[in-house]
C-alpha cells in the first residue's frame, strides 16, 4: 500500500471539515470554516500541479532569454532585466513576451482560481 500524496491528504481532510465539522458547527463558525476549506482546495491543486506549471513556466520563459538551463529564479530575473532594458519593445518580441507571460498566468489561475479561467 502507497502512502497518499499531500495534495491526497489535502483533499481528505477538507472533505472531513465541510462534510463532517462544518454542519455540527454554530453560525459564527461557518464563514471562517469555508475560508480554511477553500484554501486547502488551492493548496491541494497546487501540491498536484506545481511542478508540471514551473516546467512550463520555464519552457515559455527560456525561449524569451538566454537562460537555458538556469533555475526558473533566475530565468525570471533575467526577463525582467531584458525588459527593463527595452529588449522586449520591438511589435515581435513583445507579441512573443505577452503570449509567454499570458501562458504562465493561465497555469497559475488554474491553481489559485481554476473557476476564473476563460
Amino acid at each position: 500500500m502507497t502512502q497518499p500524496h499531500a495534495h491526497e491528504l489535502l483533499e481528505i481532510a477538507r472533505l472531513t471539515l465541510l462534510e463532517q465539522v462544518l454542519p455540527a458547527l454554530a453560525g459564527e463558525l461557518r464563514y471562517p470554516t469555508l475560508m480554511i476549506a477553500n484554501a486547502m482546495a488551492i493548496a491541494a491543486r497546487e501540491s498536484r500541479l506545481q511542478a508540471r506549471t514551473c516546467s512550463q513556466e520555464e519552457a515559455h520563459l527560456a525561449v524569451l532569454v538566454d537562460g537555458a538551463g538556469a533555475p526558473l529564479h533566475e530565468v525570471r530575473r533575467q526577463l525582467a532585466r531584458d525588459i527593463r532594458q527595452g529588449r522586449h519593445d520591438h511589435p515581435q518580441r513583445r507579441r512573443a513576451l505577452v503570449d509567454a507571460l499570458r501562458q504562465v498566468t493561465l497555469a497559475r489561475l488554474a491553481i489559485s482560481n481554476p473557476k476564473a479561467m476563460p
